[in-house]
């Protein structure tokens, strides 16, 4: 998705690439297995732009299973040549479900071409 501009940008119901890769390396480990199981049967409500980052809330269903640790899944870095340092991701649950994805870098601007970045580490 290439964004130019800042603020809400019209939502689309699936997850992107890059929120899906986040996801996965945030949400590995088996006390997070309800939660990725979440993953698959989320939407997206909203994706907000900043021009730093973009907050994307989702919408899981009722039915699915809640995680059931009460432990932040952790900080997820990525790196993109277009921004000079490492971009950090956050992903929150609440009530062990899955709420929203906060992506932010502390140098330069977003990049509007997503696609290239690598995730780099994951910590506590």
């Amino acid at each position: 998705m290439k964004v130019s501009v800042t603020g809400d940008v019209p939502a689309t119901p699936e997850l992107s690439d890059l929120e899906r890769a986040v996801l996965d390396v945030a949400l590995a480990g088996d006390d997070l297995a309800a939660a990725r199981e979440q993953v698959a049967r989320a939407g997206v409500v909203s994706r907000t732009y900043s021009g730093v980052g973009f907050v994307t809330k989702f919408r899981v269903p009722a039915d699915a299973p809640a995680a059931a640790t009460t432990v932040a899944p952790g900080v997820v870095l990525g790196r993109h040549p277009w921004i000079p340092a490492a971009a950090e991701f956050l992903v929150e649950l609440r009530a062990g479900r899955l709420h929203s994805l906060e992506a932010y870098c502390y140098e330069g601007m977003w990049p509007g071409d997503e696609a290239g970045f690598s995730l780099v580490a994951k910590g506590r």
